[in-house]
């Protein structure tokens, strides 16, 4: 999972720095062994990315931090963190609906589809507050034991 985390954060990379976004990546998770469709994650991801970038439009502070860990239950978590103004609490209860969007000129349907794709890989996807200001997206994928 960790490649395919990385895949995703080279593909946006350019679109954060041009955005004026200060990117971290973190690996910290050890066994990121996943069945997973390759492809599927990483446009979960880089959904993800994008949404934390166009958050943070107009923001004076612009970090994100993306990171991996292992969790409990043999899973791993993959967190996108944002300085953005966080979600209205009308939103946060609809997020993952399809056309639910905060964006002017958004379909609002990349979190809906991103939220299935996770849950068609045994996973969980979910958004809290940062503690720092923001929001987070993380999901939560079942490793693989060899």
């Amino acid at each position: 999972l960790n490649d395919v985390v990385r895949a995703a954060c080279e593909f946006t990379d350019a679109i954060a720095r041009e955005a004026g976004v200060d990117t971290t990546v973190r690996f910290e998770a050890k066994d990121d062994l996943v069945v997973i469709n390759k492809v599927q994650i990483e446009q979960v991801v880089v959904n993800l990315k994008r949404n934390a970038i166009d958050a943070m439009h107009g923001c004076q502070k612009r970090k994100m931090i993306v990171s991996t860990r292992s969790v409990e239950g043999n899973m791993i978590r993959v967190d996108v963190a944002d300085t953005g103004p966080g979600l209205a609490e009308d939103v946060r209860s609809r997020l993952f609906e399809p056309f639910t969007t905060t964006k002017p000129h958004g379909l609002g349907v990349g979190l809906s589809i991103s939220h299935s794709i996770i849950e068609d890989h045994h996973g969980k996807l979910w958004a809290e507050d940062s503690p720092g200001g923001g929001t987070i997206f993380s999901f939560a994928l079942p490793v693989t034991r060899t």
